[in-house]
């Protein structure tokens, strides 16, 4: 590519990045499709998922981390799995408001998709885990997910001899503990990668692969729509934390699920926690005011098959979610300055 071909790219690139902040009519979208060669340039193609330097991908580990992934043996009483609450057919999520919990317990947030989670560097909706391989043994000893612990996860699996030529297989020894389940199961998540969409063969070039009105609104999100203000990106996601007004009528107006939230927000020392009346979000990890009812933006690859939408799961539709954005967000007074 020539000095004159990339600073157009670049020109073009900063002036739809500028328009995405500035607001302008909708009726523009009509005169702007964006060529391949702008898109690459505004999102890029995902590269390849890096593991850690202590835990390489090998066949034999990801296979464990996929059995591991699915075996209910690691709940306290048997019946939940990590697939309980990612499920294959939904894109690793589940199709409800709010995410399965523990028998007898309640969750307060949606499930997240673990498609391309291997990218993401705060994971959860408020970003308090910074490891995909810590997560799953983080789950393990919570009440509301798997409730069990990690040295009893491992017991049980010492216990089955399959397991332990697999752990050989997959680390070099049969050694099993915590660690090596949550690397086990990272190893998998990272395999959970999807990177071949219509909008990805679009933006290779293909230009047959989105239809004129698939076009029209990429060119609604990437300009008049100031979509790509967060989710931009190869991950089509900013990875930051924003409020954005969405509608929790069904969380604070149900007793158990407040209870949930009063009680994590007091296992994560946050001050005020018994006075609690909303999610505090990323205020959970941050002790910030400031970022009172933010949460992180999600990825969009295979966004038609997580509905519902939004940490809370109150958008049905993906319709629903663009007509939130388009009257403004909500009210909330921490609510983004990206949203107008």
């Amino acid at each position: 590519m020539n000095r004159i071909t990339r600073t157009t790219i670049m020109g073009f690139m900063l002036l739809i990045l500028k328009l995405a902040l500035v607001p302008v009519p909708l009726s523009w979208a009509k005169d702007f499709i964006p060529p391949p060669m702008i898109v690459r340039s505004v999102f890029g193609k995902l590269k390849p998922v890096m593991a850690p330097a202590d835990n390489p991908m090998t066949t034999a580990k990801v296979a464990l981390g996929e059995r591991l992934f699915k075996d209910p043996r690691l709940s306290g009483d048997g019946t939940m799995s990590c697939e309980t609450c990612h499920r294959e057919n939904n894109a690793f999520t589940v199709a409800a408001p709010l995410s399965p919990a523990f028998t007898s317990q309640v969750e307060r947030r949606n499930a997240p998709s673990l498609i391309n989670v291997g990218y993401v560097e705060l994971l959860l909706w408020d970003g308090r885990v910074e490891a995909l391989d810590e997560q799953p043994v983080g789950s393990l000893s919570n009440v509301l997910h798997l409730n069990s612990h990690p040295d009893l996860a491992v017991e049980q699996i010492k216990a089955d001899s399959d397991y332990v030529a697999a752990f050989a297989a997959a680390f070099g020894d049969d050694a099993i503990t915590p660690i090596r389940l949550g690397q086990a199961i990272g190893a998998f998540e990272r395999t959970l990668i999807y990177r071949d969409s219509p909008f990805d063969r679009y933006m290779a070039g293909n230009t047959d692969a989105l239809t004129d009105f698939e076009r029209r609104g990429l060119g609604i999100f990437m300009r008049d729509g100031r979509c790509i203000a967060c989710h931009n990106g190869p991950h089509i996601s900013d990875g930051q934390f924003h409020k954005i007004g969405v509608p929790d009528g069904h969380i604070t107006g149900d007793p158990r699920v407040m209870e949930v939230i009063r009680f994590d927000a007091k296992r994560r020392n946050y001050e005020g926690w018994a006075d609690l009346t909303e999610n505090p979000g990323r205020a959970l990890v941050t002790h910030d005011p400031d970022a009172i009812g933010r949460f992180r933006t999600q990825d969009l690859h295979n966004i038609p098959d997580t509905a519902p939408y939004m940490h809370n799961g109150v958008f049905a539709t993906l319709e629903e979610v663009v007509a939130h954005y388009n009257k403004g967000g909500g009210d909330h007074p921490n609510q983004s300055g990206l949203i107008n």
